[in-house]
């Protein structure tokens, strides 16, 4: 009785062990993977080991970026570790249900997005006034 016990304790401690995982100390990588999680430094240590390991996978990719995409994934890291847990949750539940949506309708709103975002930069661009030459 005592060994049936036991083994299923032992199971159940196995089945919920990798949520005990721990996670990895900002130290421990790279000076590469550093330079592009940087903006993430702070809060590293308070991030899921699955947070950091999606990180990681993109700290892997971020040399063959363009410089622009490097630029831009700074940029978004930066604003990512700006937000607050809960903004955070709630991002990553607009994430996953903006993915669930069928392939066409995700497009028609990716491209409202754009059409959105081009008339903010028109509207910045004609905002900022000529130089008119010296004469």
């Amino acid at each position: 009785m005592k060994l049936i016990l036991f083994r299923n304790s032992l199971f159940a401690l196995l089945l919920i062990a990798p949520t005990f995982a721990f996670a990895q100390p900002w130290a421990a990588l790279t000076p590469q993977q550093q330079q592009a999680l940087a903006p993430l430094a702070n809060e590293w240590g308070t991030l899921s080991e699955k947070q950091q390991k999606n990180f990681t996978g993109i700290a892997k990719r971020y040399p063959q970026l363009t410089p622009l995409q490097q630029q831009r994934l700074q940029e978004r890291l930066v604003k990512w570790s700006k937000l607050s847990p809960e903004a955070r949750k709630q991002a990553r539940e607009k994430y996953k249900s903006f993915n669930q949506l069928p392939p066409e309708k995700r497009e028609a709103i990716k491209q409202t997005l754009r059409e959105r975002h081009a008339i903010k930069r028109q509207a910045a661009a004609s905002a900022v006034a000529p130089a008119t030459p010296i004469k």
